[in-house]
């Protein structure tokens, strides 16, 4: 398991890298970043990690600014946040947070965490996208939003790429719905995936990357119940 761990404190850092190469059994693989800058571009450039623990309070790029943009880049990534101050912890659901850690936890706390970090990665079924004979296979967390044009759908991703399937929007729905419980219909046309929402009203959603769409009246009920159970989950 590729671990990042980003704090602008070099000694707290270091310390918390070895304390998890101790509890991980050898099993992981720790790289150390002291800004949150520096660890965006390195992901930015093609480096992968499976989870971060992440400083919420640094200088420049703070922790939350970097996790948004960690979160642009698309792909399954488990964030851990490490702040002084709990009460920063509730503007680390927005980018779905999977646990919230004061930087003086227990060694249990910490295996904890790992375990969370271990049922995530079992859990995430990629999507095949078909297209043009050849077979896409997707993240779930990479798809921003589906949107049926004519016989196909367009399955638009966070890298800015779009792949076009010969498939009706129904077909799209059930195979999402399989891969992810966070894709939902909001028109008869668009199926949006709520962990890229980044505000909503009455009549349309705004998504990363600045796309809005629109929220038709029948799916908005369905539409809502969807944001508050994952908001709700990333919670935990």
């Amino acid at each position: 398991m590729r671990i990042a761990v980003c704090d602008d404190e070099k000694i707290f850092a270091q310390s918390l890298s070895k304390r998890l190469e101790t509890l991980g059994s050898g099993e992981l693989l720790i790289s150390v970043f002291l800004s949150g800058s520096e660890l965006v571009r390195e992901m930015s450039s093609g480096r992968h990690f499976d989870a971060v623990f992440l400083d919420i309070e640094m200088p420049g790029l703070n922790g939350l600014d970097a996790a948004r943009k960690l979160r642009e880049l698309g792909g399954e990534l488990s964030i851990v946040f490490l702040t002084s101050h709990t009460e920063l912890a509730m503007e680390g659901y927005e980018v779905d947070a999977l646990r919230f850690l004061p930087k003086d936890c227990s060694d249990n706390k910490l295996v904890q965490a790992l375990d969370a970090i271990k049922r995530e990665m079992k859990a995430v079924t990629n999507v095949v996208i078909k297209q043009k004979g050849e077979e896409f296979v997707v993240a779930p967390d990479k798809i921003i939003y589906a949107e049926a044009d004519n016989n196909s759908v367009n399955f638009n991703l966070a890298d800015g790429e779009t792949l076009c399937a010969r498939m009706k929007l129904t077909e799209a729905l059930e195979t999402l719905e399989k891969a992810s419980s966070d894709f939902v219909k909001v028109h008869r046309c668009i199926i949006v995936n709520v962990r890229h929402v980044k505000k909503y009203t009455a009549k349309e959603i705004l998504l990363a990357g600045d796309v809005t769409v629109p929220i038709s009246k029948g799916c908005a009920a369905q539409f809502k119940d969807r944001m508050f159970e994952f908001v709700r989950n990333s919670a935990r």
